[in-house]
């Protein structure tokens, strides 16, 4: 079960994880048309630190949870339900008062509570007993089990046969209950994983965060005035309560804390931890110490990722300090404490086993080609900037090969691309386009805007006002909003329509050349004005005509209507005389 999973649909793709992961156990695969990046966590790889669940920014790495089964089996009622509480609760937990914490725990449900540290007196004691050969490397942190089991193998012999703190105490819970059910709470992702490994998982039943139980509080709407204060269930440990700092298991152990004593060491922080390992050789074995405290978190446990305060760390080793010298005065003598912590000895023992992922290393002519992917030919095209995720472009070219990484994961030479292309847009562009930074000096040009205001390239890094008024593109600036301008006579005696558009910290003024079309419809209007005029000069020529021809036509008819008027008199006079003869 993978306990890191990816929420892809608030991933954004921007590799922080992989560039923070200190055993790049992430893996970055696009679909066939690259419209969508899959990160996934390798959990065969990962070594459950968290750290990529505590630094990306979009809060999509998510871990599994636990919780809702442990409120179900509370909710069940069908047997004892112990609380194992990690030392480190004092600085994790935003209380006023820590002390708080076991009385919340029962208010939950949780039958016993119980201090980790009890585990961490019995790992502290039986140390004492312990006559290991040669140097000796802190087996209480998961992490570094993981990174010792997973990417140092061969440094296997050199861990203490110890189990860790949470084992212990969840082994001794379920000596003294048998059949009881123990839920871990603390700081650490690891911790999930570790109660869930073959060699040691009957010891815990459930691993919960700080942070999960926090919020399963607040969710309860708990009122802490109405809580009373009350303390742990069964033995209070003593030193053993400062396991999560740096140097805690030397004190706890009774092992020497003077910083100058060669014969131990306490060393905190992933990337401490591997750089040791990573020099830890046969040759400087007689150099080591007789035994050295690894903490995979900065800071030791107080730093883990499963905190639900937010106070850095000086300040949570402030509270655990405060805690710890305030109940430091219930501590029993070494001697009693020894006796009645009892425990099968067999119990606080374990083993270890290599492993090792073995992944498949490409020759040096397979590196060649995937870094010619992202055009790297010869070794000064090899930036090695680390944006992808990877110190080197080697190191990328090798997770390529092993299906973790892709060619394009290379910002600058993506960068390079998209740059290309757009250079390639912006040229092949008929439009003028001009680019300039807020102080107003051009930054870019494209070809049709040295033609369209007649100059040459030279003038990027110069000042806009060598070409145009800047007024308008200040106005951008100033509004952050779009201008468009119909027309714009420019010096040159050319016309363009412009629109200007801010970009970032930059603006765009992209201009259109109208001086033809602004020349076409003019003369498209003057023979327009040409020809109505000339209409206007036939119609008042033929209004003439027709004024004439009236006229003529007029006095015509006037003679012809005399004329047949005459004549019907005439033919009337000539009827009158025939008959009267007739008569």
């Amino acid at each position: 079960m993978n306990l890191i999973k990816t929420n892809d649909a608030k991933c954004r793709d921007c590799y922080k994880c992989v560039r923070h992961c200190p055993v790049k156990a992430i893996s970055i695969k696009s679909n066939q048309d690259e419209s969508q990046v899959h990160v996934k966590v390798l959990d065969e790889s990962c070594i459950h630190d968290g750290l990529c669940t505590s630094i990306c920014p979009q809060k999509a790495k998510v871990v599994v949870s636990l919780l809702e089964k442990v409120k179900e089996l509370l909710n069940s009622e069908s047997g004892m339900v112990v609380a194992s509480v990690a030392p480190s609760f004092p600085s994790a937990i935003p209380l006023d008062d820590p002390g708080l914490f076991p009385s919340l725990l029962r208010r939950l449900g949780f039958s016993y509570v119980g201090q980790t540290a009890v585990g961490a007196e019995l790992i502290a004691l039986e140390h004492r007993r312990l006559n290991a050969p040669g140097p000796v490397i802190s087996s209480a942190c998961p992490v570094v089990v993981n990174l010792v089991e997973q990417y140092y193998p061969h440094l296997i012999p050199y861990l203490s046969p110890l189990v860790s703190p949470m084992v212990a105490h969840g082994r001794y819970l379920k000596t003294r209950f048998p059949g009881c059910t123990v839920v871990f709470i603390g700081p650490c992702i690891a911790k999930i994983g570790e109660a869930m490994s073959e060699e040691v998982r009957d010891a815990v039943d459930y691993v919960l965060g700080f942070n999960e139980v926090w919020d399963w509080i607040k969710e309860e709407n708990v009122d802490l005035k109405e809580i009373p204060k009350a303390g742990f269930d069964g033995y209070t440990p003593g030193p053993a309560r400062l396991f999560p700092v740096e140097g805690g298991q030397l004190l706890a152990s009774y092992m020497s804390t003077d910083i100058i004593d060669r014969g131990v060491q306490a060393v905190s922080g992933l990337d401490n931890c591997t750089t040791l390992f990573k020099n830890f050789t046969p040759a400087t074995i007689e150099q080591r110490p007789g035994f050295t405290e690894l903490l995979a978190c900065s800071g030791g446990c107080l730093g883990g990722p499963c905190a639900a305060s937010a106070d850095d760390i000086y300040l949570k080793r402030i509270k655990l300090m405060d805690y710890y010298s305030y109940n430091v005065q219930w501590e029993q003598p070494l001697n009693q404490r020894m006796e009645k912590l009892s425990m099968p000895a067999d119990l606080l023992y374990r083993k270890y086993r290599d492993r090792k992922v073995n992944l498949p290393v490409p020759d040096e002519g397979q590196i060649k080609d995937i870094l010619a992917m992202s055009d790297k030919f010869e070794p000064g095209d090899e930036l090695n900037c680390g944006a992808c995720g990877f110190d080197t472009c080697r190191e990328k070219a090798i997770a390529v090969y092993q299906g973790k990484a892709e060619p394009q994961m290379c910002i600058p030479f993506m960068r390079k691309r998209a740059e290309s292309l757009s250079n390639m847009v912006l040229h092949a562009l008929s439009d003028g386009v001009i680019i300039v930074g807020e102080d107003l000096t051009i930054q870019e040009i494209n070809p049709a805007a040295e033609k369209i205001f007649d100059c040459a390239s030279s003038v990027i890094g110069q000042k806009l006002d060598k070409l145009i008024d800047p007024s308008e593109f200040i106005r951008v600036f100033k509004e952050m909003t779009i201008v468009k301008s119909s027309i714009c006579y420019l010096s040159n005696k050319m016309v363009t329509r412009q629109i200007i558009f801010p970009l970032g910290n930059r603006a765009v003024g992209i201009f259109t050349d109208i001086t033809a079309e602004l020349r076409k419809q003019k003369e498209l209007q003057l023979v327009k004005t040409q020809t109505i005029q000339r209409a206007r000069e036939v119609i008042k020529k033929q209004m003439t005509v027709a004024q004439v021809i009236a006229g003529l036509l007029g006095e015509t008819t006037a003679e012809t209507k005399v004329q047949l008027n005459q004549l019907i008199n005439l033919m009337k006079e000539d009827g009158v005389e025939e008959k009267e003869r007739k008569e």
